[in-house]
């Protein structure tokens, strides 16, 4: 019996490699969660994480900094507490202003994204409806189809992005709720593939996976929601400000002024070493907080395990070599002469 549709579409959402897999390899991702990366789950937001965030009736975690503070004398003899700031946090207080004061969401319709992908380097042009979520993809590289048929509600859609709270309180409980979400139907999909795939042992095989699941904090969710939700170009500019402001919040965040993209243009790299799932997360933002440059996942190796094979060190990353909005949806390849 074949795997029902759904399934499959979930599986190949859960590429290792990018948010499209061939179909030889789709029946082995539900056996590796091992890997993460950016782009797969940034278009992968699920309809119910949308939902969380317009519907915030959840009680609202703080966001506090838990920085010491230094306690100042005043002119009537009493005291007041200055939260200390360090160096990552100052950064990105700037981008949440700069962010906040940017422009807004694309004018056009239809986005379109032209990129480097790696490992390859692949190169790909991303199309997002911004009204219905629905996308599009182009790419040329070696071994990979050319283009992909279209992703329903692959994507949020602008008015979805624009329904995110931006006080910091309610954020971070949207994105930790969105997240359970998530992982909650990754599980299920997980399930639903083992019994496909080992009838007889699959509880067995469900049981081994989850003794090497990793138990994320719930920092660890926060940072990679709130990076994943920066690198589309159809977030809202306060939702970007609250999101830079949300980061500075969170313990473990380092921040490099002075980085540069893989393709060599300034950027402010803000990165997150997620101990649990044992991997770096790094998106590098435009210093003008207007764009996402780069999003990296930084994978050290890895040793065998539940029949798969050892895994070298690897970097995946997107780079975004230019962003445009048009209201006529391009139908031409353009790797194609």
């Amino acid at each position: 019996m074949p795997i029902d549709e759904d399934i499959l579409h979930d599986l190949m959402h859960r590429a290792t490699e990018d948010v499209h897999a061939s179909p030889d390899v789709a029946a082995t991702i539900a056996g590796d969660r091992r890997r993460r990366h950016l782009r797969t789950r940034a278009l992968g937001v699920t309809v119910t994480g949308i939902a969380a965030a317009t519907a915030v009736g959840v009680a609202a975690v703080a966001a506090g900094t838990g920085k010491p503070t230094t306690p100042t004398a005043q002119k009537d003899g009493t005291t007041k507490s200055t939260i200390i700031l360090t160096a990552s946090e100052r950064v990105l207080h700037r981008l949440s202003v700069t962010a906040a004061a940017g422009k807004s969401a694309p004018s056009g319709r239809y986005v379109v994204m032209s990129e480097l992908e790696y490992p390859g380097p692949d190169r790909r042009t991303t199309i997002i409806d911004s009204k219905t979520g629905d996308l599009w993809t182009f790419q040329s590289g070696k071994g990979i189809p050319s283009t992909f048929p279209e992703s329903v509600k692959g994507s949020p859609t602008a008015a979805q992005y624009a329904a995110y709270p931006t006080s910091l309180s309610a954020l971070r409980s949207v994105l930790i709720k969105q997240a359970t979400q998530e992982q909650a139907a990754a599980w299920r999909v997980q399930v639903k593939a083992a019994k496909f795939k080992d009838p007889k042992n699959w509880r067995q095989v469900l049981q081994e996976i989850k003794k090497d699941e990793p138990k994320e904090t719930t920092n660890d969710l926060v940072f990679s929601q709130a990076a994943y939700l920066l690198w589309n170009p159809l977030v809202t500019p306060s939702l970007r400000s609250a999101l830079f402001k949300l980061l500075a919040a969170t313990p473990g965040v380092v921040v490099n002024a002075h980085a540069r993209d893989d393709s060599g243009r300034p950027a402010v790299e803000i990165s997150r070493f997620d101990k649990q799932a044992d991997y770096t997360n790094a998106v590098y933002e435009r210093p003008d907080a207007s764009q996402v440059l780069e999003t990296a996942s930084i994978e050290p190796a890895r040793k065998p395990a539940h029949g798969l094979p050892g895994e070298k060190a690897v970097t995946y990353s997107d780079i975004y070599l230019k962003i445009r909005s048009t209201n006529k949806l391009p139908t031409k390849n353009p790797y194609k002469a």
